[in-house]
């Protein structure tokens, strides 16, 4: 029994090898499985072939099922694997009823629409024209056709045209964006070289949601024109990709329709052609009755659209073989269907998922829901309740000028307990007197790195006590030196005021250029408890969160320059308008001291 089990693991070993070696993907379409030549593939095959390589017994007169002259572990694995996922009476009609059915057959775009007047860039040598996408009788064509508009053209980060493509393709695209489930559609597809027909599921980051750009997702079939007797499946995941495997077809897929699909699940995917599986991936790295796994990260996440498009390779022919310039070249297909997984989400326009994203923000955002909401996730943490300062450092020794009564001493900030405190106290250097004097110290934490756009968050008790503040900040100013420049003062602000602990005050300086100041009714106190307090800095605008609802967006020419992540606690010396007339923006500080603010955690993730 040892000797026997010890075969069996050689012969897994063995077909894994051969498969890796062949393709990295192996792909099984027209395996002949009727291993004892009795008119039948069932699971006696399946024996019998294993039998003869085990023992040499057994009744095996058809056993070379990968047709390399040789009978071993490889055919067995396929023989297995063809009897295990069988092919579908209905591989060539959709299956229904469908989550969503896009019927061309019936002149229906259903929930596509024709890309038009844009280019992808390299390496697709066109435009896409909607001429180009047009249902014709019981099919959609995409047409690969002269370039009708040469104002399309290419450009690079500065604007500056790099080319014009050279002719025009056809893409059809869904409204909605789809997520874990079942795709398929029926084509047929262009046989010339230089050219590719495809079926995929793709987003990126021109897809923005709450001004947070989505990653590169795509899944993909292609049959490329150069040997049509073959398809090509890949993925990318946040723009990697180099997943690619070829599947042979055992037919032509010019010269009539047949169904292609994958299954995209949160472990798996797993392609098939006229019903039957050909190819999977998973995120396990190994091997699956003779279907070799080449997952070496995640796999894509993102829901996304779904899409066909026919194009000439520009750059790519190594890939591709050289495109020939044969125009009207037509890829056809019948129908796309897409039926939802078990708990994935429902098909959703961008319109539909922005309000979502909205919701949810409002509920949670990006939040697990540990240590009373912190992202542990993020880009960067900095979780004081562990007892870690993380990205942060403690100001020592110096003072911001007017309009703070304080000089910064590390002394004034403590990680312990829980949080990190940070304290307004008596002045510990004497600096009455001297050239800059105040009359207190305060506590401030400020992080070692820059940071750009994203969403910042910390979790916060402030101090009740006219004349003080607690804050939450990004800060860059002339003291930061970039290249030999000094940076402008941008900075982004959370202010809860000691006089009234029930507001927050939002505010925000473009090179140094403040006055965007807004007073936000909190509905609790904010000195009576933590609470989660954030924003969301993009290119054009910042929206501020309050335990995680969005309560105010400033559009306009906002901060621009990385900053540092800050919090500070102080008293003021007064505030001066324009009449030289006291303003009451904090009230008078009484001297109270010591006075301290709590902090659990800061987050940012990059978005």
């Amino acid at each position: 029994m040892k000797q026997r089990r010890f075969m069996k693991r050689t012969l897994r070993a063995a077909a894994a090898a051969a498969c890796a070696a062949a393709t990295g993907i192996c792909a099984t379409a027209g395996i002949k499985t009727d291993v004892n030549n009795d008119g039948q593939s069932n699971k006696q095959d399946a024996v019998s072939l294993q039998e003869y390589l085990l023992t040499k017994g057994g009744n095996v007169t058809n056993g070379d099922a990968s047709a390399d002259g040789k009978i071993n572990a490889v055919d067995l694995s396929l023989v297995k694997h063809e009897l295990l996922y069988p092919k579908q009476e209905t591989g060539k009609e959709p299956r229904l009823p469908a989550t969503m059915y896009s019927n061309f057959r019936s002149g229906d775009a259903g929930d596509f629409f024709s890309s038009e007047g844009w280019t992808n860039g390299s390496p697709f040598d066109c435009y896409w024209d909607k001429q180009n996408s047009q249902i014709k009788g019981d099919h959609l064509e995409l047409t690969i056709d002269t370039n009708r508009d040469r104002s399309i053209v290419a450009r690079d980060n500065n604007g500056n045209v790099t080319w014009t493509p050279n002719y025009s393709g056809g893409e059809f695209r869904t409204d909605k964006y789809y997520s874990y489930g079942y795709y398929e559609c029926s084509m047929k597809a262009i046989k010339n070289d230089g050219v590719v027909s495809s079926f995929f599921t793709y987003t990126g980051p021109s897809d923005v949601i709450n001004g947070k750009e989505n990653p590169w997702d795509e899944i993909d079939i292609e049959i490329l024109g150069k040997d049509t007797t073959k398809m090509q499946v890949n993925y990318y995941v946040n723009g990697q990709g180099n997943h690619e495997g070829m599947v042979d077809l055992g037919f032509d897929a010019s010269e009539g329709y047949h169904t292609y699909g994958f299954d995209w699940q949160k472990d798996s995917i797993k392609w098939y052609v006229d019903g039957k599986q050909v190819s999977w991936t998973d995120k396990q790295n190994q091997w699956r009755d003779g279907y070799y796994s080449n997952r070496d990260g995640e796999l894509p996440k993102t829901a996304s659209k779904i899409m066909m498009n026919a194009w000439p390779g520009r750059g790519v022919d190594d890939w591709l073989k050289p495109f020939n310039g044969n125009l009207g070249l037509v890829a056809s297909y019948e129908w796309v269907t897409y039926h939802k997984a078990d708990g994935a989400d429902d098909p959703h326009t961008m319109d539909e998922l922005v309000e979502i994203a909205k919701q949810n923000q409002g509920q949670n955002p990006d939040n697990p829901g540990n240590n009373n909401g912190m992202n542990a996730n993020a880009t960067m943490v900095s979780n004081f309740s562990a007892g870690q300062a993380g990205d942060f450092f403690a100001s020592d020794g110096w003072t911001n000028g007017s309009v703070f009564d304080c000089w910064w001493y590390k002394s004034n900030t403590a990680i312990g307990n829980g949080y990190l405190a940070l304290t307004i106290d008596q002045d510990k250097g004497n600096h009455r007197n001297d050239s800059d004097p105040r009359n207190y110290s305060g506590g401030e934490f400020r992080t070692n790195n820059f940071y750009h756009y994203g969403y910042y968050e910390t979790s916060m008790k402030a101090i009740k006590n006219n004349g003080v503040v607690s804050s939450f900040f990004t800060y860059t100013g002339p003291s930061d030196v970039v290249n030999g420049q000094k940076n402008p003062w941008d900075e982004i602000d959370i202010e809860i005021l000691g006089k009234d602990t029930t507001k927050v005050q939002l505010n925000y300086y473009r090179d140094s250029k403040g006055g965007h100041e807004k007073m936000i009714d909190l509905g609790f106190d904010a000195s009576q408890d933590f609470h989660r307090y954030g924003f969301d800095w993009q290119p054009d605008h910042i929206t501020w969160y309050v335990d995680g609802k969005e309560v105010h967006t400033m559009w306009g020419d906002v901060p621009r320059t990385p900053s540092k992540i800050m919090m500070n606690v102080w008293p003021g010396v007064g505030y001066r308008d324009k009449d030289n007339d006291t303003v009451a923006w904090l009230n008078n500080f009484d001297g109270r001291t010591p006075l301290t603010a709590y902090y659990q955690w800061v987050t940012y993730d990059q978005r």
